[in-house]
């Protein structure tokens, strides 16, 4: 458990952000702010992925380098 909240903990915080941000967007009708918001929403997504991508590029290295080193 303690795991998994380490590794998406953060994700998880931005999720909930986003979802903050966007139910904002969401009641702001007629203000030129409820572009923003949504830009911001559409930036936490981005940076979800972003997360993801540099998870998986650290998790490829970290398996490379154990293999190169049950090789030598």
């Amino acid at each position: 458990m303690l795991r998994a909240y380490l590794n998406y903990g953060l994700v998880a915080s931005i999720v909930v952000w986003a979802a903050i941000v966007g139910m904002m967007a969401y009641r702001l009708n007629e203000s030129p702010w409820r572009w923003a918001f949504i830009g911001l929403v559409f930036c936490g997504g981005l940076t979800i992925g972003v997360i993801f991508w540099i998870k998986r590029y650290v998790d490829r290295m970290t398996e490379a380098e154990k293999k190169q080193e049950s090789n030598s």
